[in-house]
């Protein structure tokens, strides 16, 4: 593991990155800081200046291949047999995203646990991104709140 860095991992906003689709917005994590930096396309200055810069990471995108398979496996560790039955028939639609969002919203509790696991899912995935990044980091610490959060 590596050694633990002189900031605190912004792991909110990486959680963030790490569940962003957008091809609007670029995340960049600051290798610096800590922080995760939102940075729109269309601001090609900024943008460019930040690819270019060492300090700054970009966050890989999720091209729809990692939200799939987190639903495949929520789906089979689900609990509830009744939901367990309609989150799989909504992986066999061809609207997969808006069938497992309403089948979901019939099972409000399988649905919190459901943002849990994709939170933690993006979690492990940044704590991969940061360790194969050769980002230090103390998985354990968490960040402290920072006013008008």
């Amino acid at each position: 593991m590596p050694s633990e860095p002189s900031f605190a991992i912004d792991w909110e906003g990486l959680a963030v990155a790490f569940e962003s689709r957008s091809m609007q917005i670029t995340h960049f994590f600051d290798r610096e800081t800590g922080d995760v930096v939102q940075v729109l396309e269309r601001d090609a200055e900024r943008h460019a200046a930040m690819s270019a810069d060492s300090r700054y990471a970009p966050v890989p995108r999720d091209q729809g291949e990692r939200s799939r398979g987190d639903l495949e496996e929520f789906a089979a560790q689900c609990e509830d047999a009744a939901c367990r039955r309609d989150l799989e028939a909504a992986l066999a639609t061809e609207d997969v995203t808006k069938a497992y969002r309403a089948a979901l919203l019939r099972h409000p509790k399988e649905e919190a646990r459901f943002f849990q696991f994709k939170e933690r899912r993006a979690r492990e995935r940044a704590a991969l991104w940061l360790t194969a990044s050769g980002i230090p980091f103390d998985p354990e610490s968490p960040r402290p709140a920072r006013p008008g959060r």
